[in-house]
């Protein structure tokens, strides 16, 4: 998979950093191997407006009509916009088909360290393939993937199995995103860690023993241990739970503000994404985008 997304990359402008992610790079359950789905693919470059550019000259057909006249006219600022991305998706190579997002590398390490926005943040939580990266952003990954476990425990009761422990930490990327009511599996959640349950226990395991006794698939929270650490969360989550007072030590309560936080993050994130959708990838292929996510939905 890694030779097939290179081979694809060697065509386009580089980048300072590739992942490949989701079901196309990665096992969920609920998929056959006989289901062929595209190859997301997150690309970190130092400018988004001159990349796409570049990319016009190279891969025309990379882009709708649409799309080259809106990357064209628009400002780098516009094309960052909320979520610090912009995708094309449905692009036909070799026998695969692809779906791509640019992103400018300063939002994204912003992003990663104080959570203002967590679109790709939470994707940066999950599984992703790396085909290529910097210390620096494996870093900010790392970074992020702790406070994603620090903010999951401070959620949680004193036991928990590491499956559920997994399963709440991947639904915070989909809290309140307007998708899953109407173009997503909604076992999505489920499917995504029970597909790659192996991946995210060499991901996590480690971070959570700093944290925690695990025996089998149960852990035991040294939640002393979570509220010291309570301090190195991402500083726009823990402002936000200190404006509204919250408690730490009541986990319930906890949970209700932090899904409070992403859920509106992720709402006004994943609606603003599929209305810019419709500028980068144009009306055709965002529609047929849309349908395949429709048809997950209803999948068994």
């Amino acid at each position: 998979m890694k030779n097939v997304i290179e081979d694809f990359l060697s065509k386009r402008p580089s980048v300072v950093a590739a992942y490949g992610y989701g079901s196309g790079v990665f096992k969920q359950a609920g998929y056959s191997k006989d289901d062929k789905t595209q190859l997301d693919l997150i690309l970190v470059v130092d400018d988004v407006k001159k990349w796409h550019l570049e990319n016009i000259k190279l891969n025309p057909n990379d882009y709708s009509f649409i799309g080259r006249m809106y990357f064209k006219l628009s400002s780098k600022e516009e094309l960052i916009g909320k979520t610090g991305v912009t995708y094309l998706s449905n692009i036909l190579y070799k026998g695969n088909e692809f779906k791509y997002g640019i992103v400018d590398i300063n939002f994204l390490k912003e992003a990663l360290h104080t959570w203002n926005s967590f679109y790709l943040t939470g994707r940066f939580q999950k599984t992703v393939l790396e085909i290529k990266s910097t210390d620096e952003i494996r870093k900010l990954i790392l970074e992020n993937r702790r406070s994603a476990i620090i903010v999951a425990l401070l959620m949680t009761d004193d036991e928990v199995t590491m499956k559920n422990l997994l399963v709440e930490l991947c639904n915070l990327s989909y809290a309140g995103d307007t998708r899953m009511k109407v173009a997503e599996n909604p076992r999505k959640v489920l499917n995504i860690v029970e597909g790659s349950y192996q991946e995210y226990l060499k991901i996590y395991k480690s971070i959570i023993e700093h944290f925690a006794s695990i025996n089998d698939d149960n852990i035991l929270v040294n939640h002393d241990l979570v509220l010291e650490s309570y301090e190195s969360i991402p500083v726009c989550l823990k402002e936000y739970l200190e404006s509204n007072r919250v408690d730490i030590n009541n986990p319930e309560l906890v949970k209700e503000f932090i899904m409070a936080y992403l859920g509106e993050l992720n709402k006004n994130e994943s609606m603003y994404q599929t209305l810019k959708g419709l500028k980068t990838n144009g009306v055709v292929r965002s529609v047929k985008y849309a349908l395949a996510k429709v048809k997950k939905r209803f999948k068994k």
